[in-house]
């Protein structure tokens, strides 16, 4: 098994991970609670805030991990990168969801307060 198709394994199966817990949250499903969900003192603080914070959040979590694997997938179909590169791309499409997810959130939480 290549480099490549690793990657894209680790990938999908985080994507798969990432999709599962955001769905949850984007149906207003999760209590408040100290472990589960986008947790700050101001989502925390009360149920409504934390119902629309975290279907906000669950939100851009679910669409950026779709667009996330469907890079990975283009990548891997290409393998136009050299295995270091890919290695340290695929390290981004890892992390990338739950960046991007987290500070779109964390600026609507600015503006909405």
């Amino acid at each position: 098994m290549s480099v490549f198709d690793k990657g894209l394994i680790t990938i999908l199966i985080s994507s798969v991970v990432f999709s599962v817990v955001s769905i949850p949250l984007i149906l207003r499903k999760v209590l408040r609670n100290p472990i589960y969900g986008y947790r700050t003192r101001v989502s925390l603080s009360d149920d409504a805030l934390w119902y629309r914070i975290n279907a906000y959040f669950g939100v851009r979590l679910f669409v950026a991990t779709l667009l996330s694997a469907c890079i990975a997938v283009a990548l891997h179909a290409w393998q136009g990168l050299s295995p270091q590169v890919y290695l340290k791309v695929s390290i981004g499409l890892l992390v990338a969801p739950v960046a991007v997810a987290w500070l779109l959130t964390a600026r609507f939480v600015q503006i909405d307060e």
